[in-house]
Formats: structure tokens, C-alpha cells, sequence
């Protein structure tokens, strides 16, 4: 199985990474590229990028991953969803983070805080990207450790609470359930992380 994905950033190919490593560990990565670096041309290039990673990377599940910065993720999804062409709607993932990505990495605070080694008080309670704490604690804004931290953030992922990912955040329970509801599709089995331990 290959899956393609289409990104925003570093810490949102770690997420994507630490999910497929999690439900999906014997799956091929092929990366979706975008011309540009501001929102609106990575919006313009959905549509390219998924006809590439079908077409010409042969992936059998595109996933888009964006954030909904300042808007509800609802309407970003509704919205943004629609320049999925419609040869790749069945094949497609698409999720919102609620404000940004690094709001998914904080839902659990407890565990979050555990693993960056810090009080729970310390990460931004309104928006955790503020000041790039988070980027910051894992490593990301470093060059030298970037490579390391995207592995960390993707071992994070891996073994995070996500019964409590799924229970607190309504963006990332949408994105569960339709990464289930793909997965039935294909090779790979979603586990029910709403029983799972945590």
C-alpha cells in the first residue's frame, strides 16, 4: 500500500508520519509538493498535488492535512475539501486541525508536557504554536536537529493518548472516523482508539 500526502509543514508530514506509523506500519510515504509557501498557494495546488500522487506516484490514499488557523474547521473543510478533484474524493483523507497542528499535539497536555519535558503550564493554553513553543521543545526550529525532531514528533504521534485526542478535539475525531471509514477500503486496519487504554 502507498499512501500520498499533502502538507503545510514539517510538524504536519510528523503527524501524518506517526499515524500511518501507527495504523498503517508497512505502508509506502510518497510526499505531495506545492509551488509557493503561503496558504493561498498551497490551497491553488490541492488539486495538482493529488492528481500526481495518484497518477503518477500510483498512491492508493491521498492525505491533506491543513489548519484552520482563525476560522472554524468545519468551513475550512467544506471549503477547502471541494478542490479535491472528483477522480480522487474516494481515495482522499482530509482533515482540519483546529487552529493549527500543534492544537491536535496538545490535547493531551499531560502526556504532551511528559514528553517535552516540561510543566504543563508551560505550553500556551490558547494557542500552543505561540512562540513556537512546541516547534521549539521538540527540536523543529534547530536545522541541525530538524531531521531527529520530525522523528520524535512522529514516535510521539505513535504512541499518543489518542482515545483522548478523539474525546477532546472534534476535529481530530472527524479525521478519525474518516481515516476508519478509509480504511476499510484498503490494506490496512484502524484499530477503535475510543476503547484502546491510554
Amino acid at each position: 500500500m502507498k499512501i500520498g500526502y499533502y502538507v503545510q509543514g514539517d510538524t504536519d508530514e510528523a503527524v501524518v508520519k506517526g499515524l500511518v506509523k501507527r495504523w498503517c506500519p508497512g505502508a509506502e510515504l510518497a510526499e505531495g509538493k506545492f509551488r509557493g509557501a503561503s496558504r493561498e498557494s498551497f490551497r491553488r495546488e490541492i488539486a495538482n498535488s493529488l492528481r500526481d500522487l495518484k497518477s503518477h506516484k500510483r498512491c492508493d490514499i491521498l492525505v491533506v492535512l491543513t489548519d484552520a488557523d482563525a476560522n472554524p474547521w468545519r468551513d475550512v473543510k467544506r471549503s477547502e475539501s471541494d478542490r479535491i478533484p472528483e477522480d480522487c474524493k474516494h481515495l482522499t483523507l482530509f482533515g482540519v486541525a483546529d487552529r493549527n497542528i500543534e492544537c491536535w499535539l496538545a490535547i493531551d497536555r499531560g502526556a504532551l508536557a511528559r514528553e517535552l519535558k516540561c510543566r504543563v503550564e508551560e505550553i500556551p493554553t490558547d494557542d500552543p504554536s505561540k512562540s513556537n513553543f512546541i516547534k521549539r521543545r521538540f527540536g523543529l526550529t534547530d536545522r541541525d536537529t530538524k531531521q531527529d525532531a520530525k522523528a520524535r514528533i512522529r514516535d510521539y504521534v505513535a504512541e499518543a493518548p489518542l482515545r483522548t485526542w478523539i474525546r477532546n478535539s472534534d476535529s481530530f475525531a472527524d479525521f478519525y472516523e474518516n481515516a476508519r471509514d478509509l480504511a476499510t477500503q484498503n490494506e490496512c486496519s484502524i484499530p477503535n482508539e475510543r476503547e484502546r487504554g491510554d
